[in-house]
């Protein structure tokens, strides 16, 4: 069984198509990078899209946000290892998802097919849920 690490807001890390140890193992940058082209104007370069995690703390780590993330922030200044750990959480500053119904309905009037496999694609970033899952373990 694969150990969950979690990232600051609670995405998982251990089956993160763009953590390093993920794409040495297998790299399917490319398919998850066309996945996220149908979700915005940002295109991205599966060459360059890699992640250390934000968990690390070396400094010459690559984090995907480019250390930009306002979870991440948030939850080093309070000294928590994750959101799930906050007593604010779900915040504003929370990345929670849209709600499915949304997001399918969005996709469709934007005329972008979205499949099953895209879906699998996306399962590692859904940190509410697995923040809620890690919180019910508690």
């Amino acid at each position: 069984m694969t150990k969950k690490i979690f990232s600051r807001c609670g995405n998982r890390c251990d089956i993160c198509l763009i953590y390093r140890p993920n794409v040495i193992k297998e790299d399917k940058r490319a398919a998850l990078c066309a996945t996220w082209d149908k979700l915005g104007p940002n295109k991205y370069d599966p060459s360059s899209v890699i992640c250390d995690g934000c968990m690390a703390d070396r400094e010459d780590a690559v984090l995907f946000s480019g250390g930009e993330c306002r979870a991440r922030k948030c939850v080093l200044d309070k000294g928590l290892p994750h959101c799930g750990q906050c007593p604010d959480y779900p915040c504003d500053i929370f990345p929670a998802e849209p709600d499915a119904e949304a997001f399918y309905k969005d996709m469709e009037e934007r005329g972008e097919a979205w499949t099953r496999e895209d879906d699998a694609l996306m399962e590692p970033y859904n940190p509410k849920r697995f923040i809620d899952e890690w919180r019910k373990a508690r």
